[in-house]
């Protein structure tokens, strides 16, 4: 029970969290939540991207490192059809059964051949060496030589190409036990030459002194175009990797260098072309709820040139300034006529006052008796000039 509560009192956080950033977004002006939501889309991005972007350059990593690895397979066989076809005739000369030669069998000269460019590539005295870390090996499930016999692993790729003779090469990782983590490029051994079953079809046909020296349990029976193993090279999954994390590095480095350039001068033209022609519209709104501006005349002498310069925009910016300006006329226009019927409302109270102060003053007990008695004086004057006459 105590864990739905501790997510219920979570809830409430959260939401408050959320609240707090989107009130601390809205207070902010117009550029900086520009910047703010460029952002936050170039983090989106990135991180979307860059996995795709990772994947990807691993994935041609790999493609890189595999064809190298194939491409060197390819070569060690090059060595070992020159060794059949070309050495083997003339050492064939000169053989004998007290003497075995191993530079005869193709296989080992294959090997000897890695030893010496892994050799040639390690020295640290030659400027031109560089790093091979690459390992070669001809793993035979029946070897004559005991240090070629496949373990658990190499024995699962054999096996792979004898029950899929489509497959013409493998490729992937594997952990090697105290070693740690390898990528491997593989093909299968097939014998097509006749030649190779002359010393491991029986140990009869074998030259004695290989028997000598290898013995008579190992390295017999084999058959014409029968996959034997498999040739296969290692090499370190953190020279993978390293070349993956460094394209990876450099593509990302140059992306966000062109995103700041990017939003540099975003922000550095959104100020002249945008931020700068509200904050005129939003100075003339405020002249004009204060009523600073009452006539046309005021209106032209106050940011009239940065609104005339925003309704000649053909842009959505333009369109907003013609419909405030000729909101900003209509308002300007209404306010006068409200002012003029305010002045005339002013002078029809005035009279209607005046008016109401004089009937006051007339109904007045004393107005009546001071009239009275202004005509009495009127008769008693227009008597005294009759007499007169």
């Amino acid at each position: 029970m105590r864990e739905p509560q501790s997510a219920i009192a979570i809830s409430p956080i959260r939401s408050f969290s959320s609240i707090r950033v989107l009130s601390m977004f809205n207070r902010l002006k117009l550029a900086p939540k520009f910047t703010v939501l460029l952002l936050l889309i170039f983090i989106l991005g990135s991180a979307v991207g860059g996995l795709f972007l990772s994947k990807a350059l691993q994935y041609q990593a790999e493609g890189k490192v595999n064809a190298e690895g194939l491409m060197l397979m390819e070569a060690m066989q090059a060595v070992r059809r020159y060794t059949d076809q070309e050495v083997l005739p003339i050492l064939e000369r000169y053989e004998n059964e007290a003497e075995f030669w191993p530079e005869m069998v193709p296989a080992y000269a294959a090997r000897r051949t890695f030893e010496l460019m892994s050799a040639a590539n390690q020295d640290a005295a030659d400027p031109l060496a560089g790093d091979f870390d690459y390992r070669y090996k001809e793993a035979v499930l029946n070897p004559t030589n005991p240090d070629d016999l496949v373990d658990e692993f190499e024995a699962t790729l054999v096996q792979d190409y004898l029950d899929n003779p489509e497959v013409s090469s493998q490729s992937g990782y594997r952990e090697v036990p105290g070693e740690g983590l390898y990528f491997y490029s593989s093909l299968p051994i097939i014998i097509r030459d006749e030649s190779c079953l002359v010393c491991h079809s029986r140990p009869e046909a074998a030259p004695p002194a290989m028997l000598a020296i290898y013995g008579r349990e190992n390295g017999f029976d084999w058959e014409l175009n029968q996959v034997l193993g498999t040739q296969i090279v290692y090499v370190p999954a953190e020279d993978v990797f390293t070349g993956a994390r460094q394209a990876w590095g450099g593509v990302m480095g140059l992306f966000i260098v062109v995103f700041a350039i990017a939003l540099f001068g975003i922000n550095v033209l959104l100020k002249p072309l945008v931020i700068k022609p509200l904050q005129g519209l939003a100075k003339l709104s405020e002249k004009l709820a204060s009523d600073d501006i009452q006539t046309v005349e005021e209106l032209d002498q106050a940011e009239s040139r940065k609104l005339t310069a925003v309704v000649n925009r053909q842009d959505e910016l333009g369109q907003l300034g013609q419909v405030f300006q000729k909101m900003v006329n209509e308002v300007i226009a209404r306010q006068q006529r409200l002012r003029q019927q305010i002045r005339d409302l002013k002078i029809e109270i005035d009279q209607t006052r005046k008016s109401k102060e004089v009937e006051e003053i007339v109904e007045t007990d004393y107005f009546q008796n001071l009239q009275q008695k202004a005509k009495e004086f009127r008769s008693r004057k227009a008597d005294e000039d009759e007499a007169d006459s």
